[in-house]
């Protein structure tokens, strides 16, 4: 592994230092933005909707998002999709209404669609072919193994700065103060795209095999490819919009130990692409993708465990496995399209995603208050094995 990091071009390191401090950033307002809003007063049914509104978002600007990748270059819409977070998150925090924060968690939508949909491809030209696997997966770690510090100072944070701004540790002034710092965190993301970025020019793949560029795809050949991400994303929206809540309610953890207790989510996740990305990038990356999502379902379901140990065991199990999927398939669904297509083939998967995550956050924002979280966990572990089954059934080469 250390020679394969040895040859890793220095471009690949600026996208994968981005990948960092974005998922430094994001990791703030994963452990904290639900407690921020229940210290206004909002209950699970308004988190829910606001999941359901950044998602509906992402299917709605979806395919504009993905012709302006390819028509001005990934590195442009990527910075571009920074900048425009940074502001929708501000507009989030401050938002004095429900109108206006809706309105606000709209644009954080289009973003998080924007800055998702240009990543990978960027990724796939500055990477050389033999490397691909192993940077993709790299770069899963980097936005995931980062929330081990960032979920760790998210969660501590709030109690920290209470005292100075004379405060209640759980009170909305304290959440908010917080969650600037991952702003000003994700705003630094930019910096490392700053200048020229040269692309990797690769004739032959590691087994010195011509490499032929994969003709160009009908839209909805592309779709079919995204239907592995519509039921991911449901199997995850069922619970991961509402996680923290889930572990301060079940288990009685502090916001402290929740931040903890997330942040070994994102450690394994990140350790799960490493490895696969290192021993299972060359070879098929339809079957291991395939097989590391249907193994995460019952993981998923440890969640239902009424001990914490048990619970946590199958958390970090979990992350490891879809991290080791998701590594794999993004390589594989960057090669299954035409190099012009793949910013239009990123965002129709990531509105595939987000159409998932988003029927399934609402139904579980109503449901919890009446059915609590056992039959939506079950419903998500379900969906994880209709999503490796996807995989292995339409990710083909065939035209």
């Amino acid at each position: 592994m250390i020679a394969r990091i040895r040859l890793v071009p220095f471009v690949v390191w600026r996208v994968l230092i981005h990948s960092m401090l974005v998922g430094l950033g994001m990791s703030f307002f994963d452990v904290l933005f639900n407690f921020f809003l229940v210290s206004q007063g909002y209950a699970t049914d308004t988190i829910g909707v606001l999941s359901t509104v950044a998602r509906i978002a992402g299917l709605i600007v979806g395919i504009p998002v993905g012709r302006f990748i390819d028509r001005v270059g990934a590195r442009r819409a990527l910075m571009t999709a920074v900048v425009l977070y940074v502001v929708a998150l501000i507009v989030v925090i401050f938002a004095p209404n429900r109108l206006v924060l809706m309105a606000g968690q709209f644009l954080v939508g289009c973003a998080f669609a924007m800055l998702f949909s240009a990543m990978f491809p960027l990724l796939s030209l500055v990477t050389p072919h033999a490397q691909q696997p192993t940077v993709f997966g790299f770069n899963e770690a980097a936005l995931n193994m980062t929330g081990l510090v960032g979920s760790i100072i998210a969660g501590w944070l709030p109690s920290v700065l209470a005292p100075w701004l004379q405060v209640g540790d759980q009170s909305t002034m304290a959440y908010r103060a917080a969650l600037l710092i991952g702003i000003m965190v994700l705003f630094c993301a930019a910096l490392p795209l700053l200048g020229d970025m040269p692309y990797a020019v690769d004739t032959h793949d590691a087994n010195n095999v011509p490499l032929v560029a994969a003709p160009e795809r009908k839209t909805s050949r592309i779709v079919l490819y995204g239907l592995a991400g519509f039921l991911i994303g449901m199997g995850s929206g069922t619970f991961f919009p509402f996680q923290s809540l889930f572990l301060r309610t079940q288990f009685a953890l502090s916001d402290a130990q929740v931040g903890t207790f997330l942040s070994f989510g994102g450690v394994a996740l990140g350790i799960g692409a490493i490895m696969a990305g290192h021993f299972m990038g060359q070879r098929d990356l339809r079957i291991w993708s395939s097989v590391f999502r249907i193994l995460a379902a019952p993981a998923l379901l440890c969640l239902l465990a009424p001990v914490i140990w048990v619970a946590m065991l199958g958390f970090i199990l979990r992350a490891m496995l879809i991290g080791a999927s998701i590594a794999l398939n993004d390589v594989l669904t960057m090669r299954l399209v035409n190099p012009q297509q793949r910013g239009f083939a990123s965002s129709i998967w990531n509105m595939t995603w987000a159409a998932g995550w988003a029927i399934t956050s609402t139904l579980s924002g109503y449901m919890q208050p009446y059915y609590g979280f056992t039959l939506l966990i079950i419903l998500g572990a379900v969906a994880y094995v209709l999503s490796g089954v996807s995989i292995w059934l339409f990710q083909r080469e065939e035209a």
